[in-house]
């Protein structure tokens, strides 16, 4: 996940929590994000950022603070930006159910069976689908209200000698490094700030205690706290296979015009070529590696340079 998805959701969080609604310079205190030496670089960055959440659909409102119109603050207001009630047909609903059998998410049945009870004809949800797919997402979504009304949580987590123990922690902020998600807070046992890395916890992250019992420190850098290098999001040329140009589609993939010759396809054939905006390197390696025969990485050099190493390493 980009730097720039992670910084987008940490200011949504921001501003959600907001009692009332924040200047630049608030928001620079509290996201530690906006922090070049030119100030009016500084609120550029802020600026895009905020008009991309909106066209995501974050009602990022903006409010005079005086007046005479001379101080500007930002808020999202939780009214506008929670989801309305969920009214799905039958036929919605049904889909949902297979979905979750094929999963074999038992945790979700709950959510889907409170949905079930508003729908026009609800589907069986006692039935069985042979298939089972195993998916072991990060509990971002266990996180994400916490996180917004400041109160800790309570999880078990291994860690990498493979011991297991229980954790309550203040979260202050989530970030991804490497393909990971992160959790940055502070430890109750240790009462130190830690980074725990959410696909290492092995229960269910759960609220303890009340909201608004914590205020993180405002010097607070979470980046520190996460060893191991960061990498820049980059753009990527991928030549894809026209049968499979619909995994390009899915990531946001944008046609360039260009047509790739692969080596040794048959039959022989021009592949259109999609630029993939900001990418996480490591991600979009994973995602070429996945495609296998059907991606071609044309730019940037070093980005080719790697799937072609890890390629050589797996055929030796």
């Amino acid at each position: 996940m980009s730097a720039k998805v992670e910084r987008l959701v940490n200011l949504t969080v921001a501003l959600l929590e907001a009692r009332r609604p924040m200047t630049f310079d608030d928001i620079r205190r509290r996201t530690r994000y906006y922090q070049q030496d030119d100030h009016e670089s500084a609120r550029r960055m802020f600026e895009r950022d905020k008009d991309d959440l909106r066209r995501l659909g974050v009602p990022v409102e903006t409010r005079s603070l005086d007046a005479f119109d001379v101080e500007t603050g930002y808020v999202v207001d939780r009214a506008n930006y929670e989801l309305p009630d969920v009214d799905l047909t039958a036929e919605e609903v049904a889909a949902l159910a297979l979905a979750l059998r094929t999963t074999g998410d038992e945790g979700a049945r709950l959510g889907l069976a409170k949905l079930v009870a508003r729908a026009p004809d609800p589907a069986d949800l006692a039935g069985h689908v042979p298939a089972q797919v195993a998916l072991t997402d990060a509990p971002l979504d266990d996180v994400a209200q916490p996180l917004v009304t400041r109160q800790a949580v309570r999880f078990r987590y291994r860690r990498a000698d493979g011991s297991d123990s229980e954790r309550t922690v203040d979260p202050y902020a989530v970030l991804s490094r490497r393909g990971s998600w992160y959790l940055v807070g502070r430890d109750h046992d240790r009462d130190a700030v830690r980074a725990f890395r959410l696909d290492r916890t092995t229960s269910r992250i759960t609220p303890v205690g009340e909201p608004e019992a914590f205020v993180p420190p405002d010097d607070l850098d979470p980046d520190a706290h996460v060893s191991g290098p960061t990498e820049d999001d980059v753009d990527v040329d991928v030549a894809i296979a026209p049968a499979a140009r619909w995994e390009a589609e899915l990531r946001g993939g944008v046609p360039t015009g260009v047509e790739h010759l692969p080596a040794g396809v048959e039959p022989a054939g021009a592949w259109p070529v999609y630029r993939l905006r900001e990418g996480n390197p490591w991600r979009t390696v994973s995602w070429v590696l996945a495609l296998g025969a059907d991606a071609v990485v044309v730019a940037p050099d070093e980005l080719r340079a790697r799937v072609v190493a890890a390629l050589e390493a797996v055929a030796g």
